[in-house]
C-alpha cells in the first residue's frame, strides 16, 4: 500500500508549487542537452499606436499540473482573442503537450475537440487486461534475449502504446511541416525532460514533436523513461515545474508564466501524515531550483487558482480549459493592453503541407540493427504512391503502434524536394522473454503463471508466439498462441491458439466447500480478429475441442466468440458452443456503464450467464465475490442461469487507486454448487479499495450478503 501512496503522491506532487515563486532545477547552468538560444520570432504585424523601436522577445511559460494543466487552454484562447502571439512557447508536462498544440495551430476550439477525444482510460489503462479465453498476467519479473540481454523488472504501470499513439497522430502533420526544427512551427516551441542521472531539465527544440511532448509528460513510475543520448528523461516537471529558465536560456528576454499548482496547504499540528507527506515530497521536489519572476525584464504570472479542479480529472479537460479561460481572460486582457506588443497577422492555423511522393524503402532506425523492418513494413499495409497529406498515413501508423513489434517507434517525414523519406526511430522489444507472475489470494490460495513470449528476428509472419504454463490449487494449465503481431491493443488479424487444463470447480454448501468436480478439457483452434467502433474488440474462433472429464465426455466441433471493450467501462460478451450430442452452448455477458464526475466514479452493471446442454463444470456460470456477489466465495454459487446488478460508487486517484462501496442483487437457477442459497435473489454489499501495482492489482474488501455470509477477501495479482 506505501508503494501505491508514493506513486500517487509522486503524481500529485509534480502539480505542487508555490504560487508566489516560479520553480525550477539548476536552469541556468548549460547541460549536453541545452539547445542554441531561440533565435526566431512568430510573424506580426503593429498596432495603429506601436511605436518602431522593435519590442523585446517574449516567451509564454506553461507550468506542470497533470490535469489542471488543461486550464492553459484558456489563456491561450484569451491570448487569440487580444491577437497577441508569442515569439516562443515553452511548457513542461501537461504544459508542454497543451503549449506543443498551440505551437503546432491547433486553435483553442480545436484544443477542446482534442481534449474530448482523447482516450483517458486506455492511457492510464493496465497492461496485460485483454485477453481470450487464457489469461496471460502481467510478469513480476523477466528473463530476456535479444535487445538487451539480461533480467527485467517493470520500469512502470503502464506502458507505451497508447500514449505514443495519440502522439504521433496528434503532431503528425506539424512534425512533417517543421521537419525536426521546433523553430519552424506555426508558434516556436520548446519543451524540457528531466535526465534521471542529473536531476537537471534538458532542453528539447527539435526531432521529433510528439516524442518531445511523450518525454516531458512521462510521470515517473506511470510510464517508462525515454533515452535521448546519453540523458534518461522523465516528466519535465520534476526538474522545472514553471520553466522559466528554460526560456530565458532559450533568449526570451521577458516571459508570461501560467501556474495552474495547488496552493499550498495550511498546516497546524492536526493535519493529516499524509498532507504533511506530500508538502515535504513538494519542498523535496524543488530543492535547489533557481527560477524567479524578474518584474525588471517585464515579467508577468499568472496564477490560476481553479478551485475545485484535481490532478486526476482528466475526462473534464473541457470543463477545466473553461475554468483557466473565466479566471484568465482578465489578467490576460489587462497585461495585453498594457504591454504594447505587436498583434498577429493572421489567424492561428494548423500546416496541412503536401508532401512529394514516399520513396520506395522505409527507414528502420535503432541503437542496433533493426531486425523486424520487414514485418513491420508488412504491417503498414498500402502506403500512398503520389503526393500525399501526412494525415493519410494514420491508419498505418497506428496499426504499427498496436503491434508490438516495438516498444516505442516514432516516424519521420523527410521532405528532399522530390521524395519523401519516411523513417521510424525504434526500440525493439527483446526477441524472447521469460517471466512468472503470482497471485495470492486468501480464497483459493497461491497460484503460479510462468509465461514465454518469441518474436522471430526476421522472417515471414507469424511474427509473435506465446507459450504459457499456469498451476493453481485447483488445476493446471497450459496455452500457446501464434499471431502475425500483437493483437492485445485491438489491431486486426488471424491467430491459432490452444489450451489444455485440468480443472477442479469447487462445490459449496452453507459457504464450505464440500467437494469438487473435475474437467479436462482439450481446445485447438484458429480465428480471426477485428475492431469495431467505440473501441470494442471481435474476436471468433473455430476448432477442435475434446472434454475427456467429466465423462462420458465429448469431442467435436468448437465455436466460440468473444466481443469485449478496450479500456474503459467492461463491454463483454462472450459465447462458445460444441457442436454434436453431448455437446453444449453458452452465454456470458458483463456489461457496466462508467459515469465520471471529477474523481468521482459510478458504476452500474449487469451480468447475464446461462449454458444449455451437457455442459462440463468449468462451463458452468456463477456469481460469488468481489465486484459479483459480495460476502460469498469467488464463484461460490454456479449453475446453468445466472443474473446480477450492481451499483458501484467510487472515489479514485490518478486512477490507479480507488475505494468503492458497492450493492449487488443475484439469483442462480439449477444450481450445481450453492444449492443452498435456494432460488430467490440474494442481495450483497461490499466495501473496499483496490490499487494497480506493476506486478497486478492489490485488492481489499469487506462484504456481506442477506444470506448470512460476511467475508475479507484480499488478493494481489492477476486472477488466471
Amino acid at each position: 500500500m506505501m508503494k501505491a501512496i508514493s506513486s500517487v503522491a509522486l503524481a500529485v506532487a509534480v502539480g505542487l508549487t508555490s504560487p508566489g515563486a516560479a520553480s525550477g532545477a539548476n536552469a541556468l547552468l548549460a547541460t549536453p542537452g541545452t539547445a542554441a538560444a531561440f533565435a526566431g520570432s512568430a510573424r506580426v504585424v503593429a498596432d495603429s499606436g506601436a511605436t518602431a523601436a522593435p519590442s523585446p522577445r517574449w516567451a509564454l511559460v506553461l507550468s506542470g499540473g497533470i490535469a489542471r494543466g488543461f486550464a492553459h487552454g484558456g489563456i491561450v484562447q484569451a491570448l487569440e482573442e487580444e491577437g497577441v502571439r508569442p515569439d516562443l512557447v515553452v511548457g513542461c508536462s501537461m504544459g508542454g503537450l497543451v503549449g506543443a498544440l498551440y505551437a503546432a495551430g491547433y486553435s483553442p476550439d480545436s484544443m477542446r475537440s482534442v481534449f474530448r477525444r482523447i482516450p483517458w482510460d486506455l492511457i492510464f489503462s493496465v497492461p496485460g487486461g485483454y485477453q481470450w479465453r487464457s489469461v496471460w498476467p502481467r510478469p513480476w519479473f523477466e528473463l530476456v534475449a535479444g535487445g538487451g540481454n539480461g533480467l527485467r523488472v517493470p520500469a512502470s504501470l503502464m506502458d507505451n502504446t497508447v500514449i505514443n499513439e495519440v502522439l504521433i497522430e496528434l503532431f503528425l502533420n506539424a512534425d512533417a511541416a517543421a521537419q525536426g526544427d521546433f523553430d519552424r512551427l506555426p508558434v516556436p516551441f520548446r519543451t524540457i525532460g528531466t535526465d534521471v542521472r542529473t536531476g537537471r531539465w534538458f532542453m528539447l527544440d527539435r526531432g521529433s514533436l510528439a516524442r518531445a511532448c511523450r518525454i516531458t509528460s512521462g510521470l515517473p513510475l506511470m510510464f517508462p523513461p525515454v533515452a535521448v543520448g546519453d540523458a534518461l528523461l522523465v516528466d519535465g516537471g520534476m526538474s522545472s515545474n514553471l520553466p522559466i529558465g528554460p526560456a530565458r536560456a532559450a533568449g526570451a528576454e521577458r516571459v508570461l508564466a501560467v501556474d495552474v499548482a495547488l496552493p499550498y496547504p495550511k498546516l497546524d499540528e492536526s493535519t493529516s501524515g499524509i498532507t504533511v507527506f506530500l508538502q515535504l515530497w513538494d519542498i523535496l521536489n524543488k530543492r535547489g531550483q533557481s527560477d524567479t519572476i524578474s518584474t525588471a525584464a517585464g515579467d508577468t504570472l499568472i496564477w490560476l487558482r481553479i478551485p475545485n479542479v484535481g490532478t486526476s480529472d482528466f475526462t473534464d479537460a473541457a470543463r477545466i480549459m473553461e475554468q483557466g479561460y473565466e479566471e484568465g481572460v482578465a489578467p490576460v486582457r489587462s497585461w495585453a493592453r498594457r504591454s504594447g506588443l505587436p498583434r498577429a497577422a493572421a489567424p492561428l492555423a494548423a500546416p496541412a503541407p503536401l508532401m512529394p511522393p514516399l520513396a520506395h524503402e522505409v527507414e528502420w532506425i535503432g541503437r542496433s540493427t533493426v531486425h523486424r523492418g520487414a514485418i513491420a513494413q508488412a504491417v503498414l499495409g498500402r502506403l500512398p504512391r503520389g503526393p500525399f497529406h501526412p494525415m493519410d498515413l494514420a491508419p498505418s501508423f497506428r496499426r504499427l503502434a498496436r503491434s508490438g513489434l516495438f516498444e516505442s517507434a516514432w516516424p519521420t517525414l523527410t521532405d528532399r524536394g522530390d521524395s519523401t523519406v519516411l523513417s521510424f526511430e525504434v526500440r525493439e522489444r527483446p526477441a524472447l522473454s521469460i517471466g512468472p507472475a503470482f497471485t495470492v489470494s486468501n480464497d483459493d490460495g497461491a497460484s503460479v503463471h510462468l509465461g514465454a513470449t518469441f518474436r522471430p528476428l526476421s522472417g515471414p509472419l507469424p511474427s509473435l508466439a506465446k507459450i504459457g504454463w499456469g498451476l493453481r490449487p485447483l488445476g493446471w494449465s497450459v496455452h500457446a498462441s501464434l499471431e502475425p503481431y500483437a493483437l492485445e491493443h485491438g489491431n486486426p488479424g488471424w491467430f491459432v491458439r490452444g489450451d489444455y487444463h485440468e480443472m477442479r470447480t469447487r462445490v459449496f454448501e452453507s459457504g464450505e466447500e464440500v467437494h469438487t468436480l473435475r474437467t479436462n478439457r482439450l481446445e485447438v483452434f484458429g480465428g480471426g480478429q477485428l475492431g469495431l467502433a467505440a473501441r470494442q474488440v471481435l474476436e471468433l474462433g473455430a476448432g477442435y475441442g475434446d472434454i475427456a472429464r467429466p465423462e462420458p465426455g465429448w469431442q467435436g466441433l468448437l465455436l466460440a466468440f468473444r466481443t469485449q471493450s478496450l479500456g474503459g467501462a467492461e463491454r463483454t460478451v462472450e459465447a462458445e458452443w460444441a457442436a454434436g450430442n453431448g455437446g453444449y452452448a453458452r452465454v456470458n455477458a458483463v456489461l457496466e456503464l462508467d459515469l465520471r464526475y471529477r474523481a468521482l466514479v459510478l458504476t452500474p452493471g449487469g451480468r447475464f450467464g446461462v449454458v444449455d446442454g451437457d455442459a462440463p463444470p468449468d462451463a458452468l456460470v456463477g456469481l460469488g465475490g468481489p465486484h459479483s456477489l459480495s460476502g460469498l466465495r469467488h464463484e461460490e454459487w454456479l449453475g446453468r442461469r445466472a443474473v446480477a446488478f450492481s451499483l458501484e460508487f467510487a472515489i479514485e486517484a490518478e486512477r490507479q487507486a480507488r475505494v468503492y462501496i458497492a450493492a449487488q442483487s443475484g439469483r442462480v437457477q439449477e444450481a450445481v454448487s450453492g444449492a443452498d442459497l435456494g432460488v430467490d435473489a440474494v442481495g450483497g454489499f461490499g466495501l473496499g479499495a483496490a490499487v494497480d501495482l506493476p506486478i497486478g492489482p492489490l485488492q481489499i474488501e469487506w462484504g456481506a450478503s442477506t444470506a448470512g455470509r460476511q467475508r475479507l477477501d484480499l488478493m494481489l495479482g492477476t486472477r488466471f
